[in-house]
């Protein structure tokens, strides 16, 4: 049997793994008691800022990845044939690891049969009392009462509809939802707030629903004006940053919904980066309904 079936590897090759911050993850390969070498354990584990700049820079530069962020860190022998190493989990990612022996005088590696281990470390404050609060912005304010339009309403949107008006009915506002922080969070205790997609989305040509999809973003970079109320002191980014600022007050912590695999029509970056869009054979872009350009 070769040296590679013989070595048995803690956590196995190929595991997935779930971990939080904080945590010590112990690896341990056992080699052959005659096997002679020093054990090794390779990984990304720790450089979690030099593969995001590698990420960075493949994606804006166009330059490729050098995979700078794997390194090898020695093993402790434990016992003839058992090697240990524990490494502590600083960063929140996804990371690799696998360990192999290195025989002496000979530069080949021996490796455990399998792929790699993948661990996915998350942040230790949602370890556990994850309870979300999910906020369609919209649908605050003066319309939240409402289950639909009212018939009034609707006779009156559908004759402008008719005749080509585009009609968008009034919206809610970050303010509204900071009103209602202190029931939210104070009385119902959810701990985290998750907002579904407040980009600005296509009002006119290509508006999906009478609002217009929150998930056919424009802009990544900004939010929707009509989430906002007219005040000649403050923008609308400087509202979303008010609401913000109100949940983190009340202890709470703040999810975005953000739908980065597809767009709006006209979008930032379809109007500035068309070539990393999906395209037809005849070269027209795709559009599947629910979610706008891809």
């Amino acid at each position: 049997m070769s040296v590679s079936k013989r070595l048995k590897q803690h956590p196995a090759p190929g595991h997935r793994l779930i971990r939080h911050r904080g945590d010590i993850l112990e690896f341990v390969l056992e080699t052959p008691p005659e096997q002679d070498g020093q054990a090794w354990l390779r990984t990304n584990i720790g450089y979690a800022a030099t593969r995001r700049e590698e990420i960075v820079r493949e994606v804006e530069d166009r330059r490729p990845r050098l995979s700078r962020d794997w390194h090898d860190v020695p093993m402790g022998r434990l016992e003839p044939g058992r090697f240990a190493v524990a490494l502590p989990l600083l960063e929140v990612g996804v990371f690799e690891a696998k360990a192999f022996l290195g025989p002496p005088d000979s530069d080949d590696l021996v490796w455990p049969e399998g792929e790699n281990i993948w661990i996915k470390v998350e942040p230790a404050e949602y370890f556990c009392g994850n309870t979300i609060y999910t906020v369609f912005a919209r649908q605050f304010g003066t319309g939240k009462s409402y289950v639909s339009t009212p018939p009034e309403h609707e006779r009156d949107i559908t004759l402008l509809e008719d005749a080509g008006y585009s009609v968008i009915p009034q919206s809610g506002k970050f303010r509204d939802l900071i009103r209602e922080l202190d029931f939210i969070v104070g009385v119902m205790h959810f701990r985290i707030i998750q907002l579904l997609p407040i980009h600005p989305v296509p009002t006119t040509f290509a508006r999906m629903g009478r609002y217009g999809s929150p998930f056919a973003a424009l802009d990544f970079y900004d939010v929707d004006p009509a989430l906002a109320e007219f005040d000649r002191r403050t923008t609308p980014l400087d509202q979303f940053v008010e609401l913000a600022d109100a949940i983190h007050a009340r202890g709470a912590r703040l999810f975005i919904d953000l739908p980065i695999n597809h767009t709006g029509w006209a979008s930032w970056l379809q109007v500035h980066h068309p070539e990393w869009f999906v395209r037809h054979r005849d070269r027209s872009f795709q559009s599947p309904g629910a979610g706008g350009v891809q």
